[in-house]
């Protein structure tokens, strides 16, 4: 009966094997996941300032695979250190090998489900049934603005042309507008524009892919005018 209970030799350390197999792993988890995180970013910040279509969120991979390089160079240090220690595999060492096999991939899901949600909230509105009620005013105002909007990016220059119902341009007496990713919101720019007399201009370097313009301007009746422009900038 003696030889099929699963203990290490008679030394009474198993438990202490098996919990620093579980820390060990759990350090090992946390610093794939901050280092590829790091890493990945930090790759991705240098090519796209290289203009290397690295991929937006191609990068977010890395955590995922460092974090399991981590934790099974880990693992099996411990685990191989233990095994020699208890002269056999035991079902300790399966069981805290598939515990930490599963913290591993929740722990990657939760990472980059929280920088999802960090990066763009999804939030247009405060209160979507109070913006509601005032939308076909506004549409209606706005539309009878006649203005017509467009923006171009070319040799380091976002180009925003505001021209009214006359095909001349028009003069907001207030303007914002926001320049930004449509996935994500720490790249948001506030744009400072000056006008050159047929467009508002403003100096910007942007990277390869799709950009959004949310822009609001008050004509000089008062009526509110927004807009959001897509921008498609290609190498």
């Amino acid at each position: 009966m003696s030889a099929a209970i699963a203990t290490p030799k008679a030394d009474g350390k198993g438990f202490l094997y098996f919990l620093g197999l579980f820390l060990l792993g759990l350090i090992a988890n946390a610093a794939g996941l901050y280092g590829g995180y790091w890493l990945g970013s930090t790759i991705n910040k240098v090519l796209m300032s290289l203009g290397v279509p690295f991929g937006e969120y191609s990068w977010m991979i890395l955590p995922f695979l460092l974090a399991i390089l981590f934790w099974g160079i880990a693992a099996a240090t411990v685990i191989g250190v233990s095994v020699s220690q208890a002269g056999r595999f035991m079902g300790g060492h399966m069981f805290v090998t598939v515990v930490l096999a599963f913290t591993t991939i929740i722990s990657v899901n939760l990472a980059l489900a929280y920088n999802a949600v960090a990066t763009f909230p999804g939030l247009e509105v405060k209160n979507s049934y109070v913006a509601s009620q005032q939308f076909n005013e506004r549409k209606a105002a706005q539309e009878a603005l006649g203005w017509a909007v467009s923006a171009s990016h070319a040799d380091g220059e976002l180009r925003l042309v505001m021209n009214g119902p006359d095909g001349q341009p028009v003069y907001p007496t207030e303007m914002e507008a926001i320049l930004g990713r449509a996935t994500q919101v720490k790249d948001d720019l506030v744009l400072e524009f000056t006008h050159d007399g047929s467009a508002f201009v403003t100096p910007v370097t942007l990277a390869e892919g799709n950009w959004n313009i949310r822009m609001t301007a008050t004509a000089a009746d008062g009526t509110l005018y927004s807009r959001r422009l897509v921008l498609h900038v290609k190498r």
